[in-house]
């Protein structure tokens, strides 16, 4: 699992787009709102009475100063006049500070009165001279062009864009809450279409802005409406090429996107997703957004070196957001999945308490939402900058209500695959983690790394649940069993032999045949777990020559393993072992003494001064020296075999 928050979608993205070109548009509607009541006089009412609808208009429900300069038409009565509204001014609102939301020199249009009396309200001639808009939202995200969009959709009296020039007119956009500032001319005209220009910074790197769109004259206003974005700055390269389903209808377009930035969180700052920090990203998707709903039909690239595709369904229903999502990944590092400052900041917990085993991935959901849906996830290859067993990965992730399922899980290993599924409950108290897996023929030297001292297919049973903000913390904490199991293979005779504690049988394999072998008839490691605290039950060997038990605990915070592995062996034993295998250290890094000829992985040509200091205290201890109480302890003294089908079938429950 990736060490990042997990995926996240933002409500306030739904309502905020990155760009409010929807308010721009609102304004300008409601205007010639205005207009055509001046019309539905039928030229008979003085321009100049119209005033405070117009202010009313324009001030919404926010509490912000309105001015309105003259009003006029150019004919004293006609069924098809232009009306001009000169020089209007609205204030910012308190919070956004001084100076001015809106200024315009001049609107005017024409309407046909025959058009507006049958319902068909299409102003011609529209014309913009003058505007300066100044949109500002704050790091809460709160914006001045929030306030009245729901009422312009839902008014259904509202015109359409059909004809439309502005001409010596800019805007300026602030966001703090997306660190990106901009400002430059816009304008629309019939031969060059929309062009809006903008520079300044994001994320304080120099930024760029081009937005184009089609011309507005003579134009069904429900036709597709071609545009295009291109957002360029070191932080983030954008660009979006599509059609809207009308003039400026930012509820119902297609387009194709492409992304390019230092980390996917960047994207984030545009877009508002909920998306987490990783390493570059170069990526590309063809996208639909239909009201509150929007459909990833194609994705495709890439972050840092892992190369990805998928499609998704994210719709809106009943405050609620639902996801429905397929990634494929060709291949895939979980590092990708965190951004340098995230890397370091691991770093240095692994400098702080060393290298871990058990993943620190959070599990946490308190920032998930009103979320729901499902993921399908495939990965062919898996990518590690470290030795890993793993290989491949897929499944599907269900989340219903802060309750997260990955079910049908595959985890491909160097040999043998590692199934089940993994649950997170978090509809109430902190998270609560539950794992139900199990391993099936995976090779004990490509898990643990042990060489060839035992070659044996393993089995295993993973039950483990706890509570925490982590996977880790978690785990810490755990209650369950955890077992592994072998039944067949082979054990180097030498390490069967130290197993039994003969010494005897041990050093005739170092002089006569190092590199013999005996079967193995099973090993059985079936922990229980109580608090984060494994204890065998049992832990045990079986072998030809020789039996071990041990005992002791493995403490999963921090990781660390205090066994003691004693035995007996089968045959006669002239001279005895008198000290037991040690297992102490970490899970990362085990440390084996075999009964004092040094490590596991060496007790194939142990030292001849580890030798004599073994055969020393063996002797002294047949001669009846030493401690007799600690040496009857130190090995098995009638070793039975294990009834292993039992044994095996017990810990795999």
């Amino acid at each position: 699992m990736p060490d990042s928050n997990q995926m996240q979608t933002s409500d306030h993205a739904q309502s905020s787009p990155a760009f409010p070109y929807k308010r721009v548009r609102n304004i300008v509607l409601a205007l010639l709102s205005v207009l055509i009541l001046a019309i539905l006089a039928l030229g008979a009412v003085p321009a100049s009475l119209l005033r405070g609808v117009i202010s009313q208009e324009l001030q919404g429900a926010s509490d912000r100063d309105v001015e309105i300069g003259t009003i006029s038409r150019d004919d004293f009565f006609s069924y098809s006049p232009i009306i001009t509204v000169e020089n209007i001014r609205v204030a910012q609102p308190s919070w956004a500070g001084k100076g001015d939301f809106l200024k315009l020199k001049s609107i005017s249009a024409r309407v046909s009165v025959l058009d507006v009396l049958t319902g068909a309200a299409r102003p011609d001639r529209v014309r913009i001279d003058g505007l300066d808009i100044a949109l500002v939202r704050d790091a809460d995200g709160r914006s001045n062009w929030d306030g009245d969009d729901s009422k312009d959709d839902k008014d259904s009296s509202a015109p359409v864009l059909t004809d439309l020039d502005i001409v010596n007119s800019r805007f300026s956009f602030t966001d703090h809450k997306r660190e990106l500032s901009l400002e430059g001319p816009v304008s629309v005209d019939s031969k060059n279409g929309l062009r809006a220009e903008g520079s300044g910074t994001f994320l304080k790197t120099k930024a760029t802005l081009l937005f184009t769109g089609g011309a507005i004259a003579g134009i069904d206003p429900a036709s597709d409406y071609p545009f295009s974005i291109k957002l360029q700055s070191p932080a983030l390269d954008l660009t979006a090429k599509g059609a809207m389903q009308g003039v400026l209808n930012t509820d119902n377009f297609t387009a194709s996107l492409s992304a390019r930035a230092p980390t996917l969180k960047n994207l984030d700052r545009v877009i508002e997703a909920g998306l987490f920090g990783t390493q570059p990203i170069n990526l590309r998707a063809n996208i639909r957004h239909d009201d509150k709903d929007w459909f990833v039909d194609k994705l495709s690239g890439s972050i840092g070196r892992s190369n990805l595709s998928g499609k998704a369904t994210i719709l809106k229903r009943d405050g609620r957001t639902k996801i429905d999502a397929d990634i494929r990944a060709a291949t895939l590092d979980f590092d990708d999945l965190a951004d340098d400052a995230g890397r370091a900041r691991a770093a240095a917990l692994t400098r702080r308490i060393g290298p871990r085993i058990l993943p620190n991935t959070r599990i946490n959901l308190s920032k998930m939402g009103p979320t729901d849906g499902q993921l399908s996830f495939t990965v062919d290859r898996l990518l590690s900058r470290r030795e890993t067993v793993f290989r491949s990965l897929k499944g599907k992730l269900t989340l219903d209500r802060k309750l997260v399922k990955i079910t049908n899980l595959a985890v491909g290993l160097k040999s043998g695959q590692l199934t089940g599924s993994i649950q997170v409950d978090h509809r109430s108290g902190a998270p609560k983690l539950s794992t139900d897996l199990t391993l099936t023929g995976a090779s004990i030297s490509d898990l643990i790394g042990n060489g060839d001292i035992v070659t044996a297919r393993i089995r295993g049973r993973v039950k483990l649940s706890g509570s925490g903000d982590t996977f880790r913390e978690a785990l810490e904490k755990a209650n369950g069993k955890a077992a592994m199991v072998a039944s067949g293979g082979s054990v180097r005779a030498t390490v069967a032999h130290v197993l039994g504690q003969n010494l005897g049988g041990a050093v005739e394999e170092i002089i006569g045949n190092p590199k013999a072998r005996v079967p193995l008839r099973c090993l059985v490691a079936n922990f229980t777990a109580r608090n984060g605290i494994l204890t065998p039950q049992p832990l045990a060997i079986d072998t030809k020559v020789s039996i071990g038990r041990g005992e002791g605990r493995i403490t999963l915070d921090g990781e660390r393993i205090s066994l003691v592995l004693r035995g007996g062996a089968k045959g006669k034993s002239a001279l005895r072992i008198v000290d037991p295998i040690k297992i102490s250290g970490t899970l990362t890094a085990p440390d084996v003494s075999v009964a004092g000829l040094g490590k596991a992985a060496d007790a194939e040509k142990p030292s001849l001064g580890d030798v004599l200091k073994v055969a020393t205290k063996s002797i002294g201890s047949a001669l009846g020296i030493g401690d007799s109480d600690e040496q009857k302890k130190a090995f098995i003294q009638k070793p039975k075999s294990l009834n292993c089908s039992a044994v095996v079938a017990a810990a795999m429950r």
